[in-house]
């Protein structure tokens, strides 16, 4: 259940924050870049902004409610924290909503009870959450308060568990979900930047104390990794950034060239994907990788990219490659690779065998 809360009263423009300050006109430049670009006019770039409260989704509320119309302010209430922290984090959001003039909406989700990743099932939760706020008020865009610093943490865990370049890319400025785009438009700025943003509009975020919990790998590689890091140099967030973007590109012109000259020569039915083994032989596994993520998006729409591993990914590229005609099967998280002789069948997990 969601409820809204329109502004009591209407914010005063703080000076010290407005649209050219350094801080927010990078931001608002890539919020523009992400939700239509120059062509597109403020009045139709309506955003949701996730806001838990913390400095860095709480700048990200401060900076778009600086632009006509202010976005709205979503907060997810969820069961895993008492009922006094919840109760509070969900007042402090409704605050910050009410000091900067925007609406706020809040929705519980209900999360204890559920089997499985607990993590992963209250993202998922969330983000279910806020995209049907988002569709219930005609809005298209759900801006998160990701930043340069969780951009260089991205990075160097996936670096840790040997990523390629895809993993090096980070968190994307963009994705698409459930017909809505989210977007991510403060990774070019640091986390200490967020809390100067709160600073100069005299807002008061609250401090989540999971972040302490240094038990988690993100939280040890914030705390201890990172600070050693930025005495090498200071400025290694906002170049991670860059280099994340840099891959990105590169792995759009691959995307680009391999739906052109080896995805469109697939055979693609509902359930299933077909090359000859010829098509795929000769490719560098690179290409090959793109050619099942394709596969994924076509049979699963886009779920369980991450279910893939490179060593998974590895032996396949090898049996496609090597000279044995023998029938064998490869699974790569939520598809299945069927290859003979001539023939590579893909198809879903729950379609295929595997061995």
């Amino acid at each position: 259940m969601d409820s809204a809360h329109q502004p009591a009263i209407q914010s005063v423009p703080n000076p010290e924050l407005t649209r050219s300050h350094p801080l927010a006109a990078p931001v608002l430049r890539r919020w523009r870049l992400l939700t239509g670009g120059s062509s597109t006019r403020d009045d139709d770039r309506a955003t949701l902004v996730a806001c838990s409260g913390g400095p860095d989704s709480t700048a990200l509320a401060a900076i778009l409610a600086l632009v006509t119309p202010k976005p709205i302010i979503a907060h997810i209430v969820h069961d895993l924290r008492s009922p006094e922290l919840t109760s509070h984090d969900r007042d402090a959001v409704a605050g910050i909503a009410n000091q900067l003039g925007c609406t706020f909406f809040e929705q519980t989700i209900r999360i204890k009870d559920q089997q499985g990743n607990t993590e992963h099932n209250a993202r998922t939760a969330r983000y279910d959450a806020l995209a049907q706020i988002a569709n219930d008020q005609s809005i298209r865009y759900i801006a998160t308060g990701h930043h340069a610093d969780d951009q260089l943490e991205t990075m160097l865990m996936n670096l840790s568990r040997g990523a390629g370049p895809r993993g090096l890319a980070g968190i994307h400025d963009t994705r698409s979900f459930q017909g809505l785009t989210i977007i991510r438009p403060m990774l070019t700025i640091t986390h200490e930047q967020a809390i100067e943003v709160c600073n100069l509009v005299s807002l008061d975020p609250v401090h989540d104390h999971t972040n302490d919990d240094e038990s988690l790998t993100r939280n040890r590689i914030r705390h201890q990794l990172l600070p050693a890091m930025r005495e090498l140099d200071p400025e290694i967030a906002s170049r991670a950034s860059t280099t994340a973007d840099s891959c990105r590109s590169v792995i759009s012109a691959l995307r680009q060239l391999v739906e052109q000259h080896i995805w469109s020569h697939a055979t693609l039915e509902p359930n299933s994907v077909r090359f000859t083994r010829d098509q795929l032989r000769t490719q560098p596994e690179a290409a090959l990788y793109e050619v099942f993520l394709l596969a994924i998006d076509h049979l699963e729409h886009d779920a369980g990219h991450d279910q893939m591993n490179n060593q998974s990914i590895l032996d396949a590229s090898r049996v496609i490659k090597d000279s044995s005609t023998e029938p064998r099967t490869c699974r790569l998280g939520p598809i299945v690779l069927n290859i003979t002789a001539s023939q590579i069948i893909i198809t879903t997990s729950t379609n295929g065998t595997t061995s």
